[in-house]
């Protein structure tokens, strides 16, 4: 078991440091081990805490970090986390993979919009503060409503919608994904639905995959995004139509 969780857990974390999305990996694994219920998802969230953060230390240190309009993001995902976990027992099931169905073929096309990623911005760009934090309201609506590929989401809305650089969209992402992963993994933990021994393995894995992931990442980003944000879409999808 130590060996399928490290398989998966490197490429988890390779990917979910570039693009987001590593729990669309991870969460199924946990799933077959763990049995479907809050016991994968309280334990998922060792694995999306340590991932972000370990991705975070890299792009800070690389000087990727605006620690000010982070903070601003973060807390307005934490806001809209709230308000979306309120609607969501309103909302048929059915009208999510609608969302997603509508959504990804437009993300696809961004996806596809070279210039858009290749357009010159300069490494730490001061955003407007009332768009960074009504785009992280929309994101954070999004990951408490539902929450699959919410760090993809959260790293889109910064970087297409706030016009962050590249690079700076993707460590202000991930500091808002510690802070979100960190208190849901205190409120499962708190209620007795985190197992702590397999979530460190997977953690252990996850972290190393990350760290490759943001290095490579540094040096590499206008290449590689693109083609992990379609893997990350297409992860999405299948998790939403494939599941019962």
């Amino acid at each position: 078991m130590f060996l399928f969780l490290c398989s998966f857990g490197l490429i988890a974390g390779f990917i979910d440091a570039i693009a987001g999305g590593g729990g669309l990996i991870t969460l199924p694994v946990l799933l077959s081990i763990l049995g479907s219920g809050p016991d994968a998802i309280g334990t998922n969230k060792i694995v999306g805490a340590s991932a972000a953060l370990v991705a975070l230390l890299v792009y800070r240190r690389a000087g990727h970090f605006d620690l000010k309009q982070s903070v601003r993001f973060s807390l307005a995902v934490g806001v809209g986390s709230v308000m979306g976990s309120f609607i969501t027992p309103y909302l048929p099931d059915y009208l999510f993979r609608w969302f997603i169905l509508i959504l990804s073929p437009f993300i696809l096309w961004l996806i596809w919009q070279k210039e858009i990623w290749t357009r010159e911005r300069p490494p730490i760009a001061r955003s407007s503060s009332k768009r960074v934090l009504f785009y992280g309201l929309l994101a954070g609506i999004y990951d408490g409503m539902w929450g699959p590929g919410g760090g993809t989401f959260m790293f889109l809305a910064l970087f297409l919608g706030a016009k962050m650089p590249l690079m700076q969209a993707l460590a202000s992402s991930k500091l808002a994904n510690v802070c979100s992963a960190s208190f849901a993994l205190v409120s499962f933990a708190a209620r007795g639905y985190v197992h702590w021994g397999v979530g460190a393995a997977l953690a252990a894995a996850i972290i190393v995959g990350a760290f490759i992931g943001a290095h490579y990442n540094t040096r590499n980003a206008s290449i590689i995004v693109r083609p992990i944000l379609v893997v990350v879409t297409l992860l999405l999808i299948a998790k939403v139509f494939l599941q019962r």
